[in-house]
């Protein structure tokens, strides 16, 4: 009786094991918002938030034909948090470098013809940190 239920015991642990969620928190956050650009001296701008969540806020931005400037701030206090970049996908040299906990650095570009365009940390990708740009 007992080797049956240590048996049981075992099957039951290993089904419910089995059945868990082995992905760290952080990648369950739900993404958040779009961000429309704004004009700034005739280019539109949109900021892009990212601190400890390893999430992009907005991860959606809306953009038209024409001068864009993405700035990236890292918003976790400096030492306290990980560097964030954009790499973007299908627009070469559009890409935000690497920005530490407290700093914010940006990228100025000619948005294309309309389409959506993928985006990622390159960090944290795996983590899930992406988004789009549609360009309208």
């Amino acid at each position: 009786m007992t080797f049956r239920r240590g048996a049981v015991l075992l099957l039951a642990v290993t089904a419910v094991a089995g059945c868990s969620n082995r992905q760290a928190a952080v990648n369950k956050q739900p993404h958040s918002g779009t961000g429309v650009a704004s004009d700034v001296g005739g280019v539109q701008q949109i900021v892009v938030r990212s601190g400890t969540d390893l999430r992009f806020t907005p991860s959606t931005l809306v953009v038209h034909q024409g001068r864009v400037r993405i700035l990236l701030a890292n918003t976790a206090r400096p030492g306290a948090g990980p560097p964030h970049d954009i790499q973007m996908s299908g627009l070469p040299g559009v890409d935000v470098p690497l920005t530490a906990a407290g700093q914010t650095h940006s990228v100025t570009f000619t948005a294309p013809a309309p389409g959506t365009y993928s985006f990622v940390c390159s960090i944290h990708a795996a983590q899930g940190q992406n988004g789009k740009l549609i360009v309208r």
